[in-house]
């Protein structure tokens, strides 16, 4: 293959999660390349051993390919699939988690949660680099397969007010004295409010704190800088403005407030629909009383607490816990209790599954193996996985059916529109239910 001549043509065979089309071989992996489509490509990278190519010239095109919304979206690594049409998309990663499921089957496959395709995403970090040869500053993800950050001025899944600061911001560091010592501005919102972190390796002087604090009026915008860890984030402006954001769940009459280092649903608007599902599947009745694993600020606990007796949130994160404790307070809610716990530690006990009948797990990447291993089941009716990771995701639901479960539903919920992230749900009872 070294010896080739390029561009080479191929024939796609197949299309990969991963935003890549493959031909029957499966040596190259081709960028933005769709089953049935014919082109002529040339090398981009080379990557732990599998070689990527690049489009250079499409002589057949698939019917599922579309005009991308954004310029740059054959070359930022912020999107996989804006090529692709939006029920196509769905159909790819239904596919994949189908996969990984292997035999394990829901009776019922559920309806996709699709909501929104762009102005959905609420949080970001854009590197930034300054650009000696071009005198330019770059603000946005990074290129595919490159450490370049994509010359753009907007990025249409953004939501709309921060796709349209991204233009003056880029001007406003421009003229910063540290423009060259920014590495990342981080981009974090809520409903009404939206807020930019600095990170900055030299200090700023007081004309870059003016520069940024009229950035701040003239937008509308919280700024604050960060030169370390999480720990050092502070508020540079407004200082007279409480920074904790916030986002609603109308349907539940609930407020969520948040700070920046809490987790927060990047699609807000999915995020509503995902309770919603979750409420559902629970089948919850008055008596009934609920886990929360992995509960975060309360998401899910605030909501089911509206029809349960109890709820039980457990999470790691004190700060978490601490927040979920504020929230339940703000929307006066009495009957949920939070408790700090290591669910990846076998070893931790959790107070309350003694006393629980049904579940909600929502856990990190990583899944929620230790606490599965543990889980006693003869109290356990029904249990709503939600998770952020696929292969995890199979993988526990198999335990859990080996455990003495049915898995009656599974679905997609599309919380990253365009990219290769699958976001899942589950439902399963105790046989016999």
């Amino acid at each position: 293959m070294e010896s080739e001549q390029y561009p080479i043509k191929l024939d796609i065979v197949s299309t990969s999660i991963d935003g890549c089309g493959y031909p029957a071989d499966r040596k190259r992996a081709v960028i933005g390349a769709l089953e049935g489509e014919q082109i002529l490509v040339e090398p981009l990278s080379k990557k732990k051993g599998k070689r990527f190519f690049r489009i250079k010239e499409a002589i057949k095109t698939s019917p599922e390919r579309v005009e991308p919304l954004c310029g740059v979206a054959n070359v930022c690594g912020g999107c996989s699939f804006q090529h692709v049409n939006s029920d196509h998309q769905l159909k790819l990663k239904e596919q994949y988690l189908v996969s990984l499921m292997g035999p394990l089957q829901p009776n019922r496959w559920a309806e996709p949660i699709n909501v929104n395709s762009y102005s959905y995403r609420t949080r970001a970090r854009f590197g930034v680099r300054y650009v000696e040869k071009k005198a330019k500053v770059l603000i946005g993800f990074r290129e595919k397969h490159k450490s370049y950050i994509t010359d753009t001025d907007s990025c249409p899944i953004m939501i709309e007010r921060a796709s349209k600061i991204l233009a003056p911001l880029i001007k406003t560091v421009q003229e910063l004295s540290v423009r060259k010592a920014l590495p990342q501005i981080e981009v974090v919102a809520g409903d009404n409010q939206i807020g930019l972190i600095f990170r900055h390796l030299e200090p700023l002087t007081n004309a870059d704190e003016k520069a940024l604090a009229s950035f701040s009026v003239t937008f509308e915008i919280h700024i604050f800088l960060q030169s370390g860890g999480p720990e050092t984030i502070k508020k540079l402006f407004p200082k007279d403005v409480k920074e904790d954001f916030f986002y609603d769940l109308p349907d539940f009459n609930l407020r969520f407030s948040f700070s920046l280092q809490d987790f927060t649903q990047i699609n807000l608007e999915a995020n509503r629909c995902l309770v919603n599902s979750v409420v559902s599947l629970l089948d919850l009745k008055k008596e009934d009383r609920v886990l929360d694993a992995f509960c975060g600020i309360g998401n899910f606990s605030l909501p089911i607490a509206r029809s349960a007796s109890f709820v039980y949130g457990v999470e790691c994160s004190e700060t978490s816990i601490k927040r979920a404790r504020i929230n339940a307070e703000l929307n006066s809610i009495r009957n949920c209790f939070f408790q700090v716990c290591d669910l990846a530690l076998s070893s931790q006990k959790i107070e309350a599954l003694g006393d629980v009948n049904k579940i909600v797990l929502d856990p990190p990447r990583s899944g929620a193996s230790e606490f599965i291993r543990g889980l006693p089941i003869q109290n356990i009716e029904k249990i709503v996985y939600v998770s952020c990771n696929p292969i995890t995701f199979a993988k526990d639901l198999r335990v859990l059916v080996s455990k003495g479960f049915e898995l009656k539903v599974a679905g997609v919920v599309n919380m990253f529109p365009h990219t290769k992230h699958v976001e899942s749900l589950a439902l399963l009872s105790r046989r016999g239910n």
